[in-house]
């Protein structure tokens, strides 16, 4: 059996938990990052579907991912940092709910000012 390297260390900001991630866990949450990186850095604003924040299904489709992949990569994005560092997340969301179904909850995903 392969031994499992560990790459990275990323601190959870409210809690202080270190967690350790391995290559493809990385490899996941870095490809998310980019997809988040290129959203808004070139579509957003320059075409009518592009006018709304980002939401996780169009996330989705970006990185041909599962809902739970990209959920999760998004959770690490927003509510981690790499160990040693004093930064702030470079991403962030909410959920606010619809204005027909109360119910329904959709993610807006957000890029922090500085890394746009």
């Amino acid at each position: 059996m392969p031994e499992v390297t560990t790459i990275e260390k990323r601190v959870w900001i409210k809690s202080g938990v270190v967690e350790e991630l391995d290559l493809k866990q990385q490899r996941l949450v870095d490809h998310v990052y980019e997809k988040i990186m290129l959203y808004y850095r070139e579509l957003y604003r320059t075409r009518p579907c592009y006018r709304y924040p980002l939401s996780l299904s169009r996330l989705m489709r970006l990185t041909k991912r599962s809902g739970h992949a990209v959920a999760t990569a998004l959770r690490y994005l927003a509510n981690t940092v790499p160990a040693g560092t004093d930064e702030t997340p470079p991403v962030f969301y909410d959920r606010q709910s619809a204005t027909k179904n109360k119910s329904h909850r959709p993610y807006r995903i957000f890029l922090r000012r500085k890394y746009v």
